[in-house]
């Protein structure tokens, strides 16, 4: 068994000459410069060094990572509400942000290695931190809102996988709310300059804050301070938060807020004009405000993109300072089951394996995998086939209430949800649809047969 280090005959040799003495010897002799060469031994030991970097650069590329996706996504999107893109552009393909968001991928994980793996710069080596003294020794990654952020933390180059995947997914769910279901388009004048500030001041918010909470975060794991941030913190970050909360608002009311350019006149944009979700995302802040309710108006809408982003915000944050502050449940709730008839405002509504879809008829519902019955359906969901306008697709997994559901049943309703076809004349109408198609000289008229979904 190896002695401690104070007791190790560490050998003093000149060059060129014999050993002359040990560091334990030293001790007995001079006490003061025997513990200086053993401070420096100890700092020449990465085994033993505390890995103080590789925690610091793992927060530090994880803030990085996310305020760099952030930025390239509200650029490529904000390029299609120009008109310099085309408006089925998907900014996550796009040729010039895929570049930039696998180069940020790249650099978060170069860091980490430089910085945990040791002099070799090679990780699952000798000389990594270890998982446990950075806080990471977790064995998975905790996700976030139940998606896909799941792999295996074995080892230090697994981290950088887990942080960007929970970045790039806490970014993805706030572009999809700060530009709507249908996603970034060009529009008429009012509400494109409307939605373009949307874009440009939620990212502004979400990096002012990243930053900030880096900073307190920071000086956390330095020992400049020994508090959870951002409050009370580093004694900044707060009124940091505070104060970009505040110029989003700002921002977004002037430029949506009618001729006053403030939220709440009656001049306002309306949800639906911009493009927005009928409904705030059913997520808590961590420790916080929930923000989940309909969006009515104006001032709703920009409270609810202020919570989003401080929900997305922290959980990514939180993710990277294990060693001082515990990934919050609220990031990652037990998955949602199903409830009959009830519609979804986004996947984090729906089961494990199921997504929020429009079904064409402005009617959203959670939609899972193909299925033969119901046994092959978790999340208390039901085997049906899928009702869209378009007619009966695929019998998928759904939560019950809008599938077409049995032998006597036509998925037919008058306020949009349908398994129904639309017709101008008998002709239209096939199997399984039946062929007589009912009031087609009022516009479209709905087939109408004996052959239902089933």
């Amino acid at each position: 068994m190896n002695a401690p280090l104070g007791e190790q005959a560490v050998t003093m040799q000149p060059p060129g000459g014999r050993p002359s003495f040990t560091l334990k010897s030293l001790a007995m002799r001079r006490p003061d410069i025997a513990a200086g060469l053993l401070a420096l031994a100890l700092a020449a030991d990465p085994a033993r060094a505390e890995p103080l970097a590789c925690r610091r650069e793992i927060a530090k590329q994880s803030a990085r990572y996310v305020q760099s996706v952030m930025k390239a996504r509200e650029r490529c999107a904000d390029r299609v509400i120009a008109g310099r893109l085309p408006p089925a552009t998907d900014c996550r393909s796009e040729p010039t942000t895929a570049l930039r968001l696998a180069s940020a991928a790249e650099k978060a994980s170069a860091g980490v290695v430089r910085a945990c793996c040791g002099t070799d710069g090679l990780c699952a080596t000798a000389d990594d931190d270890s998982l446990a003294a950075l806080g990471w020794d977790v064995g998975s990654c905790p996700n976030l809102q139940n998606g896909a952020c799941t792999n295996a933390v074995g080892g230090d180059a697994d981290i950088p996988v887990c942080f960007t995947c929970i970045g790039a997914a806490a970014v993805g769910r706030l572009i999809a709310l700060d530009f709507g279901p249908d996603g970034p388009a060009p529009a008429a004048p009012a509400i494109a300059i409307c939605r373009r500030a949307i874009g440009k001041e939620a990212a502004r918010f979400l990096v002012a804050k990243s930053k900030a909470l880096r900073t307190c975060w920071d000086g956390r794991l330095r020992g400049v301070h020994q508090n959870p941030c951002p409050d009370p913190g580093d004694g900044k970050a707060t009124r940091a938060i505070a104060a970009a909360a505040a110029k989003m608002t700002a921002a977004i009311c002037t430029a949506c807020g009618g001729g006053d350019g403030r939220c709440g006149g009656g001049d306002d944009l309306t949800p639906a004009s911009i493009g927005a979700a009928p409904d705030c995302p059913p997520v808590q802040v961590p420790g916080g405000a929930a923000c989940g309710g309909p969006i009515d108006d104006l001032t709703g809408l920009v409270a609810c993109l202020g919570c989003v982003t401080e929900f997305e915000s922290d959980c990514a944050d939180r993710l990277a300072v294990p060693l001082v502050a515990a990934y919050p449940a609220e990031c990652n709730p037990p998955s949602p089951t199903c409830h009959a008839g009830v519609t979804c405002a986004s996947d984090a509504d729906c089961p494990d394996g199921y997504t929020c879809r429009d079904n064409g008829g402005n009617t959203r519902y959670c939609v899972g995998p193909a299925c033969t019955d119901d046994a092959a359906c978790s999340g208390a969901g039901v085997c049906r086939q899928y009702c869209t306008f378009a007619g009966c697709g695929a019998r998928l997994c759904q939560c019950a209430g809008f599938g077409c559901s049995g032998p006597d049943q036509v998925c037919v309703d008058d306020g949009g949800l349908a398994c129904r076809k639309l017709c101008t004349q008998d002709s239209d109408c096939t199997d399984p649809f039946g062929y007589v198609c009912v009031n087609p000289g009022f516009a479209d008229g709905i087939c109408i047969g004996s052959t239902p979904c089933e």
